[in-house]
This record gives structure tokens, sequence and C-alpha cells, in this order.
């Protein structure tokens, strides 16, 4: 599979398995959904998650990608997060928008629910894709 291949196949799926570090160093994998937007990933999170903490303290994390209902084939995205604060929910909206390719069906209940959980982006850059391939 080629880089181009690769990202291809990341803009087809939007279910994968997000691991973050734990203090101890063992990985904390959680399901995650996902929209790519160029050479990054971007997830929902919030503020008070082990997965949020474990990437306040180290940005690294690995996302491996699927197809929704099966596990393979699969492509492991790894990278460095940045913590992108959402006060008015905007960000996730537009992220909700790029999965889904849709609104909401209650726009303005979204929107206060991002702000009721304290909802964050969490922006993967891709730095290293595998298994790549011929």
């Amino acid at each position: 599979m080629t880089h181009d291949e690769a990202i291809a196949f990341i803009q087809r799926c939007k279910h994968g398995v997000l691991a973050t570090l734990l203090p101890d160093g063992r990985p904390h994998p959680t399901p995650v959904v996902f929209g790519l937007a160029g050479d990054f990933v971007e997830i929902s999170m919030t503020a008070s998650r082990v997965k949020t903490r474990n990437l306040r303290r180290d940005p690294r994390a690995t996302l491996c990608v699927f197809p929704e209902g099966a596990w393979h084939p699969y492509l492991c995205a790894e990278g460095r997060a940045e913590l992108i604060a959402d006060p008015d929910g905007q960000r996730n909206l537009a992220l909700y928008r790029r999965i889904t390719g849709k609104d909401p069906d209650d726009l303005a209940e979204y929107l206060q629910a991002m702000k009721r959980d304290k909802r964050l982006v969490c922006r993967l850059m891709i730095e290293r894709l595998y298994p790549m391939g011929g």
C-alpha cells in the first residue's frame, strides 16, 4: 500500500482504536470514531477521560483504523497529538459533519452537549503509517 492509498483507506474508515500511554508506560486502547483532514485525524474527547489525561502528559499515540464491522484490513497511524479547546462546540461540529456528512438532528442540543461535556478535539498528526508495502 502506498502513502496515498493509506490516506484514502483512512478517509473511507471512521472507526478505530486509539492507544495512548498510561503513566507506567502500558498502552491504554479505546474505541473511537474519527475524521481525516489532510495529514492528521481528529477525534472528539472529553477533558476528564483517561486518554485525554494520558495525551496531556505524553502526546504520543497510535490509531489503529479498520472498516466498520471488520477487523481487517487495518492500518495504524502513529504520531503526536495536540489537544484543542472547543468552548463553543464549533470544532466538534465540523468534525461531526466530516464524519457523518450531515448536521446533528438537533443542532442546538448538540452544541449544548459539547459545552456541557467540555468536549475538545484531539488532532493526531500522522507521522508514520503501517503496515505499508508494495
